[in-house]
């Protein structure tokens, strides 16, 4: 009997949308936010409100104490260093959020609004640690002084570290590479900002601050670093393969197309291996060449960094697609099953074997089968 890929609870917390298995008074919260201006409010692919809530589920799903997930959840509500735009004013509304998220919870959030960001992540990334002492900062609107604990700073490298992976796409390198005229969304390429959150995963590692078993599960718990020139040779290779496909219908030159898209992804494999989307869609062109155990290992293989990371990398399709995508072939490697028509693809959907209710179609609808 085909099982199936598995995903942890809180992964299926998130893709069912039961925010409170993930924190009991998340309901309450995420309705006041929602009732906010947050969910009016453009956020580089989503609105503010959706990028807020997720933010929030990435820390969630990396188990990291509650009061990081809730500063997770309002990390720019009262505006902040690096957004003009909020959801609350940091001197009326601070006892309404502290009600709403606690005080310790309501302290991060309004430190982490008031510091300026880029200056904290550059000492960060220049000593690569952080500093178990703190530091002195500068209250942005006032220009007072701001001390902010190690403690507190992990906090806000742990809480960038899932701002970054949420929200950054190809449209924002292409900004920091100088090209601001870049019309929004442009093609949505994958980010390039990953080798630069890798080394301040690794400053968190470093610290000590945090014990071992309690970093993000990212870049190996945060002990690894991604070479930038690595970064930029798998995000190629892949947008190579990617390019391949889809636009051509089945020939007798499909398998070499097939072929050709996955040694490109095997390439970004290699050259980042802390990416899912590659094995995913090599997964679906070892399904085309019906090598049923490549296939499933594949899809296996990115389901678990999917998860790993609860956000996905490639922007063009959201995070639940991209994880019950890779489950759905995964179970049809295991039945050793592959549609070749338009409708048969179209029919495909189940994730785990109790959502099979039929077979596959072979035309556009089940007529004449």
């Amino acid at each position: 009997m085909h099982a199936g890929v598995p995903v942890p609870s809180r992964i299926e917390s998130m893709l069912r949308a039961r925010w409170s298995d993930l924190d009991p008074e998340a309901p309450a919260i995420l309705n006041v936010l929602q009732g906010s201006d947050a969910p009016l409010i453009w956020h580089k692919h989503s609105s503010f409100f959706d990028h807020l809530r997720e933010v929030w589920a990435m820390l969630c799903n990396w188990e990291q104490p509650r009061d990081v997930c809730r500063l997770g959840l309002l990390h720019s509500a009262y505006s902040n260093s690096f957004v003009s735009m909020n959801c609350f004013d940091p001197v009326r509304d601070r006892p309404v959020v502290a009600a709403l998220v606690g005080d310790e919870a309501e302290n991060l959030i309004y430190k982490f609004c008031s510091i300026d960001r880029q200056e904290l992540e550059e000492i960060v990334l220049r000593e690569r640690t952080i500093r178990k002492e703190g530091y002195l900062m500068r209250h942005i609107h006032t220009g007072k002084p701001l001390a902010v604990s190690g403690v507190e700073a992990a906090a806000f490298v742990t809480e960038t570290l899932a701002d970054e992976a949420d929200q950054r796409f190809g449209w924002q390198s292409d900004l920091e590479a100088g090209a601001t005229e870049a019309c929004w969304p442009g093609p949505v390429l994958p980010t390039l900002r990953l080798s630069r959150t890798s080394r301040l995963s690794r400053a968190l590692y470093n610290s000590e601050i945090v014990d071992e078993v309690a970093l993000p599960p990212i870049f190996e718990c945060c002990s690894a670093v991604l070479d930038s020139n690595d970064e930029v040779a798998a995000r190629d290779a892949y947008w190579r393969a990617i390019s391949l496909s889809g636009f051509a219908p089945k020939t007798s030159e499909s398998r070499k197309r097939n072929e050709t898209q996955l040694a490109a992804l095997q390439e970004s494999s290699r050259r980042n291996r802390f990416l899912a989307e590659p094995h995913i869609v090599s997964a679906q062109c070892l399904l085309h060449l019906e090598q049923w155990d490549e296939a499933e290992a594949a899809a296996t293989r990115g389901v678990r960094l999917l998860c790993a990371w609860g956000t996905q990398w490639d922007k063009r399709m959201p995070f639940n697609s991209w994880v019950n995508w890779a489950r759905c072939l995964a179970l049809q490697a295991a039945f050793c099953e592959w549609p070749t028509t338009h409708g048969g693809i179209e029919s495909l959907g189940a994730t785990l074997p109790r959502m099979r209710f039929r077979n596959l179609n072979t035309d556009r609808s089940m007529q004449g089968q």
